[in-house]
């Protein structure tokens, strides 16, 4: 057999080192080829900021077992009812109660009808998974919108087929004890039915934002910030305008001079006032102790004041929010302490937190993670909404979603979609 001859290994050798860099090409390929395969099926979260207590990226893979998971659970808006009665247990009392009381005599069209539409006021129905708007009365700030905002999410996020029902609610503080939805109660109105406020969806007009939006802030001052128990500011803070009201008056005589305080009146038209003593809610979780004062009836700032890992100091309250019923002033779950409404315990109050700091940090931690990270989630509140639209349903009528009109059958009501955009019933299409 002939042997090869110099000029032939050299030609073997250049074929050698073509294949060996084709080789490498098609192997660098390859890996590339892979690596952009798993890029595109891996879903990425963009780069924005958001709640430290959001360790859930791996978890949203994870569903509802039965026990609920805050991190896993906190924004899944299609719990079913099942699952909502084992991841809130207590949360719907204010809803369990008039449904009992209205048992024996159910909720008519006439009944509804007979409300006397007053500033705030807005009927609805939701028919076949879709809210439709009937009647307004007035507007009170974004409140309105944001109330139907609320109940649309709640309604397109169910998992589960919702009963036709109509109602009216009422955005206004202080509501007249009649089968209305509102957001708060005094222990004699007990035709109200309790939901959540305006601010669970968002308060612009104050630049507080979404509840979510407060909750992320409250998260990140203190854990991002640095603002643990140890750090916070030993004293009681108040921010607020006290509007002629009698119970925040003696709350700045009470505590006027105290070294534990930190009260002050807001001027809302004063920059001085603005400038200097104004508090963003995120600053409020830099103190360990924050007051919480009624208002004109119920005041939209406690539940702000629950998204900080402080103990809520607050004096016996007259008005009943939906979430109320898991408040506990004492035992092991106590989450708040509660005072005297003339505050002149307030002091006593104080000294004992200021003395049992363990004891006080434990109470902040029940708070925080009884309100912020449970029953005021968005998963709770969608929740909340509908258990309110399957318990109205069992006491009330099914509604109609026609009308006669000059003999003809018309709609009754707008879909929100539309509403939510004109903020009007009617207007002439151009």
């Amino acid at each position: 057999m002939p042997q090869p001859t110099q000029s032939h290994r050299g030609n073997y050798e250049i074929i050698l080192v073509v294949l060996k860099r084709r080789s490498t090409i098609l192997f660098t390929t390859l890996l590339l080829g892979i690596a952009l395969f798993v890029w595109y099926r891996v879903p990425h979260r963009a780069l924005i900021p958001s709640s430290p207590d959001l360790n859930h990226i791996k978890e949203r893979k994870k569903v509802f077992d039965g026990t609920w998971d805050y991190n896993r659970d906190q924004d899944n808006l299609m719990l079913d009812s099942s699952q909502c009665e084992q991841a809130f247990p207590g949360l719907f009392e204010e809803i369990t109660r008039p449904k009992e009381d209205r048992l024996l005599r159910r909720i008519s069209f006439d009944e509804i009808d007979s409300i006397t539409p007053r500033n705030g006021y807005i009927r609805a129905m939701i028919y076949d998974q879709q809210l439709y708007v009937i009647a307004i009365q007035g507007s009170i700030y974004s409140r309105g919108i944001a109330t139907l905002q609320a109940l649309h999410r709640a309604i397109v996020s169910s998992p589960e087929r919702l009963p036709n029902i109509e109602f009216a609610f009422n955005t206004d503080d202080r509501i007249e004890s009649v089968p209305l939805w509102g957001y708060a109660r005094r222990a004699e109105d007990t035709n109200i039915w309790l939901i959540p406020d305006f601010g669970f969806w968002s308060w612009p007009e104050t630049k507080v934002g979404s509840m979510k939006e407060v909750q992320m802030k409250a998260a990140w001052e203190e854990r991002m910030e640095g603002w643990s128990w140890g750090r916070k500011f030993q004293k009681l803070l108040w921010r607020g305008a006290t509007m002629d009201l009698p119970l925040r008056e003696k709350l700045i005589e009470v505590t006027q001079d105290q070294p534990w305080a930190d009260v002050k009146a807001l001027k809302w038209k004063d920059k001085d006032s603005m400038t200097h003593d104004l508090k963003s809610m995120p600053e409020h979780c830099q103190y360990k102790y924050l007051a919480h004062t009624e208002g004109n009836s119920y005041s939209g700032r406690l539940k702000y004041l629950q998204s900080c890992t402080s103990v809520i100091v607050a004096h016996k309250m007259d008005w009943i929010q939906h979430h109320q019923p898991l408040m506990r002033s004492t035992g092991p779950e106590q989450n708040y302490v509660e005072v005297d409404r003339d505050f002149k315990d307030l002091g006593e109050k104080i000294s004992w937190l200021e003395e049992h700091d363990d004891e006080a940090q434990q109470i902040a931690l029940n708070n925080m993670r009884t309100f912020r990270q449970r029953y005021l989630t968005p998963a709770a509140e969608v929740c909340y909404w509908r258990q309110l639209f399957h318990s109205w349903a069992e006491v009330s009528f099914e509604p109609d979603f026609f009308k006669e009109e000059n003999g003809k059958k018309v709609w009754r009501g707008l879909p929100v979609e539309s509403f939510l955009l004109e903020k009007r019933l009617e207007w002439d299409p151009y």
